[in-house]
């Protein structure tokens, strides 16, 4: 038998939550030829993985990555996980419909990119009108790992209706986001995302959500939620569910927090009797650090009336007291944001509230100095440098036991070319961290990798990906398990945006090694999935 890689000697976890066991993996054309134990194979390359253990590739899904894709396509951060699959366009944010101008103007009005990075892309990158158009640009561009496409309900929502607007569908935009739907399905979109605490998906009532989800279920899409946590997490969760019951879709709960073990067990009830839903969770999270000019842009991009008053975001808006009043208005968690970056050893690592009582100032009339007199590396921390709905701790014995859990990074993707502006410190150790919060509750590693595997391959309609089996897509990651980690809070630097896990000695896609030996490769094996194996 001839291969192009062979891997031996390592212990073999198929991802389907079978017991492992030490043998011999072979790959040929991007495909897994042979899986077992003493294989004879005249290969181009052996990796010998004595001591490693040899996984799937795990999927991710739940990311921010597709504009990103177009200025760097390495995704090293994922590759060091383990990571070759990454599934896009979830919280109600995608990249159609429409022009690449029409998604570059909505995602800077939700401070999902800067100013800088809207201008530029319109004015060095592709430009696209369509889902298929857009597969075009990435696949001539290129990218070291896998992607798959959901459809954004809220920038549907937002194009369709020219904004923002608080108020329910008319039929004839009705019949055009359902179009638009189907058409992004026939063209290779996995299903639908909703986020449903930003306008203007929050703006949607749950009949809305059922109508349009009934249409993705004709191409057997999915639903997948950020969910009105404002109702409280159980009654959001709930939605979802029903959603998915009458629907008859598939559904996914994204990032749900670990604070409310309760609605995980709704989920697994709601599985019982014959709804297909699972959920994914953030094993832990810092607070979002946002350099004060990037903050600004965040204020503005969340208040209409500041973004007509100041359409750049820049201290403009500061200069009339109804500017002042909005800004202070917009500001969350005022209180307890922290900065860094101060250049003065009497604000660091402190919080406003700490520092505006030394100075017998408010915290408001603080805020506005600080953002007004553009102060070079000043960053605000929201959130705390660890967040309390993703904290890390230990996970209550029925959520670290739910076999529908898996992890979504849900990674703050940043600025490629400005990766201070902001930043979060600990999504990028997603998979390690959950993995080692699960071992802490006895489960056993055999499952925790069906987790991050085969579960979210099912639930994705990736029938090629996510097992370790004659015939699969070579997507595999080898992985020195004892010192797969990431830096703890004791540990990790909150100034350096680029920290990334260990213990990822290999991570082959579609047969290619894109870390090879702990070395990255910008080999652009990558590929764009649509579902049961289809190729874009």
């Amino acid at each position: 038998m001839r291969c192009d890689l062979l891997i031996k000697n390592g212990f073999i976890i198929d991802g389907s939550g079978n017991p492992g066991f030490f043998g011999d993996l072979a790959v040929a054309e991007g495909k897994i030829i042979a899986v077992s134990t003493n294989l004879e194979c005249e290969a181009e390359r052996v990796i010998d993985a004595l001591g490693l253990t040899v996984c799937p590739g795990f999927i991710d899904p739940h990311v921010h990555e597709e504009l990103t894709v177009l200025t760097s396509g390495k995704f090293e951060e994922y590759l060091r996980q383990g990571v070759t699959t990454m599934i896009n366009g979830n919280c109600g944010h995608s990249i159609t419909p429409y022009s690449s101008d029409n998604i570059y103007e909505y995602m800077a009005e939700k401070g999902l990119i800067s100013r800088e990075t809207k201008e530029r892309n319109k004015r060095v990158e592709p430009t696209w009108f369509d889902f298929t158009g857009y597969i075009d640009v990435i696949k001539k561009k290129g990218t070291n790992i896998n992607m798959g496409f959901l459809l954004g309900h809220g920038t549907l929502r937002w194009s369709v209706m020219g904004g923002a607007q608080n108020r329910k569908l008319t039929n004839e935009e009705d019949k055009k986001i359902e179009q638009l739907i189907e058409e992004g399905l026939e063209q290779g979109a996995l299903g639908i995302s909703t986020g449903l605490t930003y306008s203007p998906s929050k703006y949607a009532d749950t009949e809305e959500l059922i109508k349009l989800s009934k249409i993705a279920r004709k191409y057997d899409g999915i639903y997948t939620s950020h969910i009105r946590n404002y109702l409280g997490v159980p009654e959001a969760v709930k939605e979802t569910i029903k959603i998915g019951e009458v629907a008859g879709i598939r559904a996914q709960v994204s990032h749900l927090t670990p604070n409310c073990p309760d609605a995980f067990d709704e989920i697994l009830l709601a599985r019982k009797r014959g709804v297909e839903i699972a959920v994914d969770t953030i094993p832990k999270s810092s607070g979002l650090f946002k350099r004060w000019d990037r903050l600004l842009q965040f204020i503005v991009s969340s208040s209409s009336r500041l973004f007509e008053l100041d359409i750049n975001g820049s201290p403009e808006a500061f200069k009339t007291p109804e500017g002042r009043k909005r800004i202070i208005k917009k500001v969350r968690f005022k209180d307890k944001l922290l900065l860094i970056n101060t250049a003065d050893s009497q604000m660091e690592n402190r919080s406003l509230k700490e520092i505006a009582l030394e100075k017998k100032m408010g915290v408001d009339e603080l805020i506005l100095n600080l953002l007004a007199n553009e102060r070079d590396k000043l960053t605000f921390c929201q959130g705390g440098f660890n967040r309390q709905d993703f904290s890390g701790k230990p996970y209550a014995d029925n959520i670290a036991k739910n076999p529908l859990v898996m992890v979504g990074s849900d990674k703050v993707s940043g600025e490629i070319d400005d990766p201070y502006a902001w930043y979060e410190v600990f999504r990028k150790g997603a998979f390690p961290i959950f993995l080692d919060l699960c071992r802490q509750k006895g489960v056993i590693i055999e499952e925790i990798i069906r987790r991050v595997t085969s579960l979210p391959a099912q639930q994705f309609r990736l029938s090629d990906r996510g097992m370790l089996a004659k015939g699969k897509a070579a997507d595999i990651t080898i992985i020195d398990i004892d010192n797969y980690n990431y830096p703890s809070n004791e540990e990790i630097d909150y100034k350096n945006p680029l920290t990334m896990a260990r213990g990822v000695k290999y991570t082959i896609v579609n047969g290619k090694v894109a870390l090879d030996n702990g070395k990255l490769k910008e080999i652009k094996a990558g590929q764009l999935l649509s579902k049961y194996g289809r190729k874009l």
